[in-house]
């Protein structure tokens, strides 16, 4: 029974109206957010399922604070290891805890239980995880398998402005517009009669954006004088020279330590390329024009890339690791369980295994991954990186907050899909 298990989402009602009163309308303010069609809310009552695209950690926060019922938000379970941050979201509320690109029939039973029993609002990212490029990640199919199951209303937050308000990869608040809507997606009836594949196919549609291009459609500009500040963290291959895990930031600029290519982060997130170096050199190792013209842009090139490194497998060195940083701390958990320290050291890449080496004792064992072991990994909010192994949780945590974690995830699910080993539950 869900009653009797040991995290049971419930909702305070008086907590959630305190915050949305109070860091509701401090967001609105500080993120100048308009609100459209808010008038759903007077005929729509709960159960209802809302669905949004994630376009900033904030997303849950802004959606919450135009909807006059109290949301429980689907979660991932890593914001849930501090028993401080758990009793917050899962107690105060109510948010339902989520593993990360793991099969977990907990999460749909709490679901089910709060909507079809408990007649509640359910709102959920049906991308799991926010963007690292302003532009959405496909849909995994158990949504839409979700979304038939429950058939009740679904409700669509479409934010327009939040990833270039508060990119992922930023710790820096930037000057500009948010633009939040609400529409009536599906009603009941609807998913009733609908195939799988089309209701799969409409939520994908309905959670399309791209927010350069907005931001350019509007003439909108998000200034900060520190733009570009640890676009490392999303951005870790050089377009010039192609060196990994070169390129750092400062205010504005985004250069490569290796080649000196420099580009200079704009107000509408387009890249300007520097003045700075001989711009005859920087010759784009890919076809398409224009020439890295945003995160989007250099993202594609930077994911072809990756996969031509590690696809060439018989050209890498077994014994030089791929990606590598130091100091990292080890740690290992049981879901929401509090974490234990197992090594504090360098963390290093092959192709066929992840490495983790204590340097402050040469004597302790290091700790050894081989990678179709590793499962669900993937980024948390800034640059956690996680992955399961053997029921338990592992945490990478970057004692330099430039270190991207992203890159690791990126990598081993790029080597998951050359060996065809890896059958993630999605």
């Amino acid at each position: 029974m869900i009653l009797n298990r040991r995290y049971s989402p419930t909702n305070f009602k008086f907590f959630t109206w305190l915050l949305r009163f109070t860091y509701g309308n401090w967001l609105k303010w500080k993120y100048r957010i308009t609100a459209i069609n808010t008038e759903l809310f007077k005929e729509l009552k709960p159960p209802f399922i809302m669905v949004g695209n994630h376009t900033t950690l904030l997303d849950p926060f802004i959606a919450s604070t135009f909807v006059p019922f109290p949301i429980h938000w689907v979660a991932s379970d890593g914001n849930m290891r501090n028993p401080i941050m758990r009793f917050m979201l899962i107690k105060l509320v109510g948010s339902i805890p989520k593993s990360k690109a793991i099969p977990d029939i907990e999460t749909v039973n709490w679901i089910v239980d709060l909507v079809k029993h408990k007649h509640s609002v359910v709102g959920m990212y049906p991308e799991g995880q926010s963007t690292w490029t302003g532009t959405p990640a496909p849909v995994f199919l158990s949504s839409a398998k979700l979304l038939r199951l429950l058939r009740v209303p679904v409700v669509l937050v479409k934010t327009n402005g939040g990833y270039l308000a508060k990119p992922r990869w930023s710790h820096v608040r930037r000057q500009g517009k948010v633009e939040v809507s609400f529409s009536l997606l599906f009603r009941p009836e609807q998913l009733h009669k609908m195939q799988l594949s089309t209701i799969d196919r409409l939520l994908n549609e309905a959670l399309c954006y791209n927010d350069s291009a907005w931001c350019k459609q509007k003439s909108l500009q998000f200034k900060s004088t520190k733009g570009a500040e640890s676009l490392e963290l999303a951005l870790y291959i050089c377009p010039s020279c192609g060196e990994r895990a070169s390129m750092h930031s400062s205010g504005n600029l985004f250069t490569c330590r290796q080649c000196g290519f420099t580009i200079e982060y704009q107000y509408d997130s387009s890249f300007l390329l520097s003045s700075k170096g001989n711009r005859e050199s920087y010759l784009p190792p890919f076809d398409e024009a224009p020439f890295l013209d945003s995160i989007v842009s250099w993202n594609s090139f930077q994911s072809r890339l990756l996969y031509r490194y590690l696809s060439g497998l018989e050209k890498v060195n077994l014994e030089t690791p791929f990606f590598f940083d130091e100091p990292v701390k080890l740690k290992r958990g049981k879901r929401m369980d509090r974490m234990e320290t197992l090594i504090i050291g360098r963390i290093e890449l092959y192709i066929d295994r992840l490495e983790f080496h204590d340097t402050r004792n040469a004597k302790l064992e290091s700790i050894v991954f081989p990678i179709e072991q590793i499962d669900g990994e993937g980024a948390l909010k800034w640059n956690f990186y996680e992955f399961y192994n053997d029921m338990s949780v592992y945490r990478v945590v970057f004692k330099d907050k430039k270190a991207s974690g992203r890159k690791y995830s990126d990598a081993i699910s790029v080597l998951h899909q050359i060996s065809g080993s890896h059958f993630p539950g999605r």
